[in-house]
Protein backbone atom coordinates (compact mmCIF):
# COMPACT_ATOMS: atom_id res chain seq x y z
CA UNK A 1 0.00 0.00 0.00
CA UNK A 2 2.87 2.02 0.70
CA UNK A 3 4.61 1.65 -2.14
CA UNK A 4 1.62 2.33 -4.17
CA UNK A 5 0.68 5.80 -2.60
CA UNK A 6 5.13 6.81 -2.98
CA UNK A 7 4.32 5.51 -6.76
CA UNK A 8 0.76 7.73 -7.30
CA UNK A 9 2.36 10.98 -6.06
CA UNK A 10 5.16 10.43 -8.05
CA UNK A 11 3.08 10.20 -11.15
CA UNK A 12 0.68 13.25 -10.49
CA UNK A 13 3.58 15.43 -9.00
CA UNK A 14 4.29 17.46 -12.16
CA UNK A 15 0.40 18.23 -12.25
CA UNK A 16 0.47 20.18 -9.01
CA UNK A 17 1.45 23.87 -8.15
CA UNK A 18 2.62 24.78 -4.98
CA UNK A 19 2.78 29.04 -6.08
CA UNK A 20 0.87 30.95 -7.89
CA UNK A 21 1.72 32.53 -11.32
CA UNK A 22 3.09 36.39 -11.37
CA UNK A 23 0.62 38.69 -12.57
CA UNK A 24 2.76 41.91 -13.44
CA UNK A 25 3.51 41.61 -16.37
CA UNK A 26 7.53 41.53 -17.76
CA UNK A 27 9.43 44.44 -18.80
CA UNK A 28 9.43 45.07 -22.43
CA UNK A 29 13.01 44.21 -23.47
CA UNK A 30 14.79 47.50 -25.00
CA UNK A 31 18.22 46.85 -26.08
CA UNK A 32 20.75 47.87 -24.05
CA UNK A 33 24.32 48.90 -25.26
CA UNK A 34 26.63 48.02 -22.63
CA UNK A 35 29.50 49.92 -22.82
CA UNK A 36 32.49 49.43 -20.76
CA UNK A 37 34.80 51.64 -18.75
CA UNK A 38 37.95 50.10 -20.12
CA UNK A 39 36.61 49.17 -23.93
CA UNK A 40 40.55 49.64 -25.05
CA UNK A 41 42.14 46.34 -24.96
CA UNK A 42 45.81 46.97 -24.40
CA UNK A 43 47.87 44.07 -25.58
CA UNK A 44 51.37 44.42 -24.81
CA UNK A 45 53.46 43.77 -28.17
CA UNK A 46 56.25 41.25 -27.80
CA UNK A 47 59.02 44.20 -27.96
CA UNK A 48 62.82 43.88 -27.67
CA UNK A 49 64.56 46.40 -25.88
CA UNK A 50 66.81 48.44 -27.74
CA UNK A 51 70.24 48.24 -25.94
CA UNK A 52 71.00 51.88 -26.18
CA UNK A 53 67.89 53.23 -25.04
CA UNK A 54 68.52 50.89 -21.84
CA UNK A 55 71.86 52.15 -21.39
CA UNK A 56 70.41 55.86 -21.79
CA UNK A 57 67.82 55.18 -19.36
CA UNK A 58 70.03 53.37 -17.03
CA UNK A 59 72.47 56.69 -17.29
CA UNK A 60 70.18 59.32 -16.41
CA UNK A 61 68.36 57.64 -13.55
CA UNK A 62 70.26 54.39 -12.27
CA UNK A 63 67.46 51.68 -11.98
CA UNK A 64 65.78 52.60 -14.70
CA UNK A 65 67.51 50.62 -17.29
CA UNK A 66 66.57 47.35 -16.03
CA UNK A 67 62.96 48.43 -15.67
CA UNK A 68 62.51 49.42 -19.02
CA UNK A 69 64.12 45.83 -19.78
CA UNK A 70 61.19 43.88 -18.08
CA UNK A 71 62.82 43.16 -15.18
CA UNK A 72 61.94 45.92 -12.66
CA UNK A 73 63.14 43.28 -9.66
CA UNK A 74 66.72 44.48 -10.88
CA UNK A 75 66.17 48.06 -9.86
CA UNK A 76 66.31 48.14 -6.14
CA UNK A 77 69.41 46.17 -6.60
CA UNK A 78 70.96 48.99 -9.08
CA UNK A 79 69.82 51.76 -6.69
CA UNK A 80 71.33 50.05 -3.76
CA UNK A 81 75.16 49.18 -5.29
CA UNK A 82 75.42 52.86 -6.38
CA UNK A 83 73.45 54.20 -3.10
CA UNK A 84 75.65 51.91 -0.53
CA UNK A 85 79.08 53.30 -2.59
CA UNK A 86 77.80 56.58 -1.87
CA UNK A 87 77.33 56.04 1.83
CA UNK A 88 81.15 54.74 1.90
CA UNK A 89 81.97 58.47 0.27
CA UNK A 90 80.64 59.93 2.55
CA UNK A 91 81.56 57.66 5.90
CA UNK A 92 84.91 57.85 4.81
CA UNK A 93 84.82 62.11 3.83
CA UNK A 94 83.34 62.86 7.35
CA UNK A 95 86.57 60.74 8.98
CA UNK A 96 88.70 61.98 7.02
CA UNK A 97 87.82 65.77 7.36
CA UNK A 98 87.85 64.83 11.20
CA UNK A 99 90.96 63.49 11.52
CA UNK A 100 92.41 66.51 9.48
CA UNK A 101 91.11 68.88 11.49
CA UNK A 102 92.40 67.00 14.35
CA UNK A 103 95.95 66.58 12.95
CA UNK A 104 95.68 70.53 12.34
CA UNK A 105 94.87 71.26 15.92
CA UNK A 106 97.97 68.69 17.01
CA UNK A 107 100.01 70.41 15.23
CA UNK A 108 99.30 73.39 17.32
CA UNK A 109 98.85 71.71 20.46
CA UNK A 110 95.36 72.70 20.88
CA UNK A 111 92.69 69.94 22.02
CA UNK A 112 90.70 67.86 19.78
CA UNK A 113 88.27 65.25 19.59
CA UNK A 114 91.06 62.29 19.45
CA UNK A 115 92.91 64.06 21.81
CA UNK A 116 92.21 60.64 24.27
CA UNK A 117 93.24 58.27 21.97
CA UNK A 118 96.81 59.57 22.33
CA UNK A 119 97.62 59.21 18.71
CA UNK A 120 100.15 61.99 18.15
CA UNK A 121 100.64 63.39 15.02
CA UNK A 122 102.17 60.69 13.24
CA UNK A 123 99.36 58.36 14.14
CA UNK A 124 96.51 61.20 13.19
CA UNK A 125 98.39 61.46 10.19
CA UNK A 126 98.39 57.53 9.06
CA UNK A 127 94.71 57.41 10.17
CA UNK A 128 93.90 60.61 7.84
CA UNK A 129 95.91 59.07 5.05
CA UNK A 130 94.17 55.58 5.36
CA UNK A 131 90.94 57.35 5.52
CA UNK A 132 91.85 59.54 2.24
CA UNK A 133 92.95 56.55 0.46
CA UNK A 134 89.63 54.74 1.30
CA UNK A 135 87.53 57.89 0.37
CA UNK A 136 89.42 58.25 -2.99
CA UNK A 137 88.80 54.11 -3.73
CA UNK A 138 85.29 54.84 -2.17
CA UNK A 139 84.69 57.37 -5.46
CA UNK A 140 86.19 54.90 -8.32
CA UNK A 141 83.77 52.53 -6.41
CA UNK A 142 80.80 54.68 -7.32
CA UNK A 143 81.96 55.30 -10.83
CA UNK A 144 81.93 51.28 -11.35
CA UNK A 145 78.75 50.86 -9.77
CA UNK A 146 77.15 53.18 -12.06
CA UNK A 147 78.61 51.86 -14.76
CA UNK A 148 78.00 48.34 -14.07
CA UNK A 149 74.48 48.69 -14.12
CA UNK A 150 74.37 51.03 -16.92
CA UNK A 151 76.50 47.66 -18.82
CA UNK A 152 73.87 45.35 -17.24
CA UNK A 153 71.21 47.19 -18.75
CA UNK A 154 73.02 47.31 -22.09
CA UNK A 155 73.75 43.41 -22.31
CA UNK A 156 71.02 42.53 -20.98
CA UNK A 157 68.57 44.25 -23.71
CA UNK A 158 70.67 42.62 -26.13
CA UNK A 159 70.69 39.37 -24.55
CA UNK A 160 66.63 39.56 -24.43
CA UNK A 161 66.16 38.44 -28.37
CA UNK A 162 69.05 35.16 -27.74
CA UNK A 163 68.08 31.89 -28.03
CA UNK A 164 68.43 29.39 -24.87
CA UNK A 165 66.99 26.46 -25.98
CA UNK A 166 67.51 23.03 -25.79
CA UNK A 167 68.04 22.95 -29.76
CA UNK A 168 71.74 25.28 -29.11
CA UNK A 169 73.40 23.01 -26.56
CA UNK A 170 76.12 20.02 -26.54
CA UNK A 171 76.00 16.86 -24.96
CA UNK A 172 78.27 14.05 -24.56
CA UNK A 173 76.97 10.43 -25.39
CA UNK A 174 78.35 7.24 -25.54
CA UNK A 175 78.86 5.95 -29.40
CA UNK A 176 80.31 2.84 -31.23
CA UNK A 177 83.60 3.96 -32.40
CA UNK A 178 85.27 1.30 -35.15
CA UNK A 179 88.56 1.31 -36.51
CA UNK A 180 88.66 0.67 -40.45
CA UNK A 181 91.83 -0.99 -41.21
CA UNK A 182 92.07 -3.14 -37.71
CA UNK A 183 88.42 -4.18 -38.47
CA UNK A 184 87.54 -3.75 -34.45
CA UNK A 185 85.20 -1.55 -32.29
CA UNK A 186 84.70 -0.37 -28.98
CA UNK A 187 82.92 2.01 -27.30
CA UNK A 188 84.30 5.60 -27.01
CA UNK A 189 82.54 9.14 -25.63
CA UNK A 190 81.71 11.50 -28.55
CA UNK A 191 80.26 15.37 -28.32
CA UNK A 192 77.39 16.47 -30.30
CA UNK A 193 76.80 19.57 -31.20
CA UNK A 194 73.00 21.04 -31.72
CA UNK A 195 72.19 23.37 -34.01
CA UNK A 196 68.66 24.98 -35.34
Amino acid sequence: MKALFIVVLFLFSGQLYSQQSDTIPAAPQEKVQMIFMDSVKLARKNRLPIPKKALLYSLVLPGSGQVYNGHWWKAPFAVGAIGGMVYLVQYNNGLYQRLKTALELELLDEPHEFSDLNLGVNGLRANRDSYDKNRQLSYVGVVAAYGLVAIEAFVDAHLQNFDISEDLSWRIKPTFQSDPQLGLGGPGIGIVFMVK
